[in-house]
């Protein structure tokens, strides 16, 4: 992707790639396009300055917000001009806080100008409703506050698979423990031998291995006999089991919708395991977890009532009741007797 830059040389906006941008450049963006770096806003085709932007790949809202150009810089001319700009733009250090920014321009005749999260366009954001814009890059590339901000996706482990790694991580300790016994004890035997046992192999030389290098050998020995203890095959019986839960999830007749033809999809095997543990659900706004769906039923326009075949239905009556049948349905004194209408209401 390729936005528009100043050349100095040319002394022309030319299109660039996103990585050749780099801070202190002018950047021009139309309409409908990405920022593609951190832009200080100086320049709006608005006659007030103000430039539109969607921030729906930021936050997801899709809500324009606004961006005004620096207060106390000229922007009477029809065209901004790159060359004519001689101030020092001084801001702070890149972070990650995407609603806050201080910077400030200090002109030629050292007076300075402030600026705020106002003006600042951020990577990532789109340009609407306003023909074009021009911005002075403060960060780019990896230095941007949406960059800054990604920490790639977050590796997501059930509880059981945590649980599980826990437990495996100690029969490791316990495998090395005992492994360790096994050679210290192998080592402190054999120094307690007066000769060459019948049942110990010497070597070439007659002799045997230092007791200390035997010790070495017995310790990869134990591992080798002792490695059952790691229950490598436990995690196969559980992605076994879980495809299985899977499997009568997805051909459960109670999750299975008539109108769209379609069941259940489980995208993750870790699924089954949280299914159960879910205890509260936090919905954003209402349309999120459900279906927004307005159905013409009927209107009546002039006394005359048109309905729709398929949603308009005959709604019955509606009862109404008098204060009197109310209240005689309702009273009745300390002695049972009922209220009749003639004693209720005249």
């Amino acid at each position: 992707m390729s936005d528009f830059s100043d050349c100095r040389r040319e002394k022309q906006y030319v299109e660039r790639r996103w990585n050749d941008v780099r801070v202190g450049d002018f950047v021009k963006v139309v309409c409908n396009e990405i920022v593609p770096a951190d832009l200080l806003l100086l320049y709006s085709s608005d006659p007030n300055g103000v430039c539109h932007l969607e921030t729906a790949n930021l936050d997801g809202e899709t809500n324009l917000k606004q961006r005004t150009v620096v207060s106390g810089l000229c922007t009477s001319h029809p065209e901004f001009e790159p060359e004519n700009f001689n101030a020092v733009v001084v801001c702070e250090r890149p972070n990650n806080n995407l609603n806050h920014f201080k910077c400030f321009l200090e002109k030629s005749d050292k007076d300075k100008v402030g600026a705020s999260i106002e003006s600042l366009l951020l990577r990532g954001c789109t340009v609407r409703n306003t023909n074009h814009a021009v911005g002075f890059v403060v960060y780019a590339g990896h230095e941007t506050k949406s960059m800054l901000n990604n920490n790639g996706s977050r590796c997501k482990r059930s509880k059981l698979e945590r649980k599980l790694n826990v437990d495996v991580f100690f029969c490791l300790i316990l495998l090395f423990t005992m492994c360790l016994i096994g050679a210290i004890g192998h080592y402190l035997w054999l120094e307690s031998l007066p000769g060459v046992p019948p049942f110990l192999v010497p070597g070439s030389n007659g002799h045997l291995d230092d007791p200390s290098l035997m010790s070495f050998y017995m310790f990869f020995t134990m591992i080798i006999l002792l490695q059952i203890l790691i229950p490598i095959s436990l995690y196969v019986s559980i992605e076994l089991v879980k495809v299985g839960q899977i499997f009568f999830i997805t051909n459960d007749i109670d999750l299975y919708d008539e109108e769209t033809d379609s069941r259940i999809q489980c995208r993750a095997l870790n699924i089954t395991e949280d299914l159960g543990q879910i205890e509260y659900i936090f919905s954003d706004k209402t349309g999120t977890l459900t279906e927004n769906k307005m159905v013409f039923r009927r209107c009546s326009i002039m006394g005359t009532e048109y309905s729709h075949k398929e949603n308009g239905k005959n709604f019955e009556q509606p009862t109404f009741y008098t204060l009197k049948s109310m209240m005689q349905l309702f009273m009745d004194d300390s002695s049972g007797k009922k209220y009749n209408d003639s004693d209720i209401l005249p």
